[in-house]
């Protein structure tokens, strides 16, 4: 099957990742409209990809247009509203991370999905490295000997890697849908954690559940292949500078520690993401380059001790995560492959991750 797929949200992450993939591999998808506030976006996605139609909203989306798929990539506080609705329709669905903001969102995708036997996806592509992958075959069958997990990511966001040019934006959204989205966003938050500050929604929705998020996913997907229970007992979180740096500590139930940290810095243009277990006898690193840079490798060390020396085995891929996770989607849908970041997954990360928040 050849899915007809539609996009919700034309913005950064559609416009540098998922419309180019979705048009290059076509013989996988037939990519036939865009769904965006942003008639000025819309218009030049239209161009751009030939597309049969745009549409404002994913009302107008969902009711015009013919799908078997839609990619959600549409601010956070509307993937759980657009996603449902696309499962009610009876489409397959991949959701940008976060997949949505409040645990009783997810509750409610995860029951939607089951309701209607449809593939639901998150986007969560770093499961999709194949240096990760190279990583969790690699790891030793147990987390006895496991000592430590050590996560650091500076970001300088996306301003070092796209001009003017490069990615469309729209100053023509309606100020009604802008406040709308906005009034939304404050109550999720609110809901999920009892704050609805612009610092704390910044801390939240963008850093942890944003950013940190991809970081927290990755590791529970390797925890999971050494046996390590998840969750584990989340013990220390904080977050400071207008919420754009965070932290977050987790006590594993083999004994170990679990530290991770996300820190935006504009102003220097390095993308910097390091993820280090360390076990008795040996160090498994993973370092990632920022996801706006295409054919760049992720790097994959493994660090012993040999014949009184240290001795390191590196393995590096230039295939696209991108690429692979929607190559995958494709795959779900047509019953050749079990999705490998379903909206279960989605739920204990996000469950972690606010937990984090609330430690602040």
């Amino acid at each position: 099957m050849r899915p007809r797929i539609a996009v919700v949200g034309g913005g950064l992450v559609a416009q540098a990742e998922h419309l180019h993939f979705l048009a290059h591999y076509q013989e996988r998808f037939e990519l036939v409209a865009v769904a965006d506030p942003s008639a000025t976006v819309r218009d030049a996605l239209q161009r751009r990809y030939n597309l049969e139609a745009t549409y404002a909203d994913y009302r107008g989306l969902l009711d015009g247009t013919k799908l078997d798929a839609v990619l959600v990539s549409s601010p956070a506080h509307t993937h759980a509203e657009v996603t449902i609705a696309a499962l009610e329709r009876g489409l397959h669905v991949f959701v940008e991370k976060p997949m949505c903001i409040t645990l009783a969102d997810a509750d409610r995708i995860i029951e939607a999905r089951r309701a209607a036997e449809r593939v639901v996806q998150v986007g969560y592509m770093k499961r999709f490295d194949r240096a990760w992958e190279r990583m969790r075959d690699s790891l030793p069958e147990s987390p006895d000997e496991l000592r430590y997990i050590r996560v650091v990511v500076h970001d300088p966001e996306f301003v070092p890697y796209f001009g003017p040019e490069d990615i469309v934006r729209g100053s023509d959204i309606p100020r009604e849908v802008l406040e709308e989205g906005r009034a939304q966003l404050r109550a999720q938050v609110n809901e999920a954690v009892g704050k609805d500050s612009p610092a704390a929604i910044a801390a939240l929705e963008g850093s942890f559940l944003g950013s940190l998020v991809h970081d927290v996913n990755l590791v529970h997907g390797l925890l999971e292949r050494i046996g390590e229970p998840a969750p584990g007992e989340v013990i220390d979180g904080d977050w400071w500078n207008e919420g754009f740096a965070v932290t977050g500590s987790v006590r594993l139930s083999s004994g170990g520690r679990w530290d991770s940290a996300w820190i935006q810095l504009l102003d220097i243009y390095e993308y910097r993401e390091v993820v280090s277990f360390f076990f008795k006898e040996e160090v498994h690193t993973l370092t990632f380059p920022s996801p706006w840079l295409k054919q760049y490798p992720t790097t994959y060390e493994i660090s012993r001790a040999r014949d009184n020396a240290r001795a390191v085995e590196v393995f590096e891929s230039y295939e696209e995560s991108f690429a692979r996770e929607l190559l995958h989607f494709h795959d779900c849908i047509n019953g050749i492959a079990e999705c490998r970041t379903p909206p279960e997954q989605a739920r204990l990360d996000m469950d972690v991750l606010t937990q984090m928040f609330l430690k602040a």
